[in-house]
């Protein structure tokens, strides 16, 4: 089966969007496998170093009609692109995405992604973890937060019904060509972004929710839902650091290996984990060459 990975960036992300594309390239799967890049507005010598390590780049263009389109930041086109990659990049029968702040530290992960999309349609990893914070005592206040989003989206009645499920991440997720979701996915941003009556509306979110809306309305079936370690969100909580094995995994037994790291919110490096014997260590979460 053909298989692209993707990722893409603009000049303010390059040095993470570096380490994503290295850490896929280090990997013996990775070295050989074919990799797209988006560029939301990278500059040239950034897209020089780009064009030794990716196969295709592609700059995005709008594939959506909104009212307030040419006032939103310019990379919210390859954000809000997400659902026309087989536009952008055609020809493939799986599409794998990873975001420019996230990195692949174990294989394993991208192969589970790769086999839920076989499998179903649509990999993707629920923000549900027991590793994640927010899951305990969290969960009501960020319920409140996911509701405010729904309903600016989509109105009160649908934010009544989606508000408590977990949102699924759109930061990294495997989708086969030849599925429903592709068509849902751009139809419910379409829906959404007719909503936006001010610029500082335009959030990275919207996409996500779009995707979240489609798979809940009518794709549950149709998607296969990957454990935490595929996907590791650092903003629900730290990993933890096996000396022995020198990687990331997650804080509980058995301590598998972080597939994906996916910085998130805040663009960690340097930060204090606890190792799986629970002594602190000082560790960088963003991709470093071994």
């Amino acid at each position: 089966m053909s298989t692209i990975i993707i990722t893409g960036a603009d000049a303010s992300y390059f040095s993470l969007v570096q380490g994503t594309v290295r850490s896929l390239r280090s990997k013996p799967e990775g070295a050989k496998a074919t990799l797209g890049f988006l560029d939301l507005g990278c500059t040239p010598t950034q897209l020089a170093w780009l064009q030794e390590q990716v196969d295709i780049i592609r700059r995005p263009t709008w594939q959506l009609t909104f009212a307030l389109r040419e006032q939103v930041p310019a990379y919210l086109k390859g954000i809000w692109g997400k659902p026309f990659l087989p536009r952008f990049f055609p020809g493939y029968e799986t599409y794998l995405w990873i975001d420019a702040d996230a990195w692949v530290q174990d294989w394993r992960g991208i192969e589970l992604f790769l086999a839920g999309a076989a499998l179903r349609g649509l990999a993707i990893m629920p923000e549900v973890d027991r590793g994640s914070e927010i899951q305990y005592g969290g969960l009501f206040g960020y319920w409140n937060l996911a509701f405010r989003w729904y309903k600016a989206a989509y109105g009160e009645q649908v934010a009544q019904k989606l508000w408590t499920h977990p949102m699924l991440n759109t930061g990294v997720f495997a989708l086969r060509a030849n599925t429903p979701h592709w068509g849902l996915w751009a139809d419910s941003l379409a829906e959404a972004l007719q909503q936006l009556t001010d610029v500082a509306q335009a959030s990275v979110m919207t996409e996500q929710l779009a995707l979240n809306r489609a798979v809940y309305s009518s794709l549950f079936d149709q998607t296969e839902m990957l454990p935490g370690w595929c996907n590791w969100t650092c903003h629900w909580g730290f990993p933890r650091w096996d000396p022995n094995r020198m990687c990331l995994v997650e804080p509980y037994l058995p301590h598998t290996p972080l597939g994906v790291v996916h910085l998130t919110t805040e663009k960690y490096d340097q930060v204090e984990l606890l190792t799986i014997e629970g002594q602190p260590v000082t560790q960088s979460l963003r991709f470093r060459e071994s």
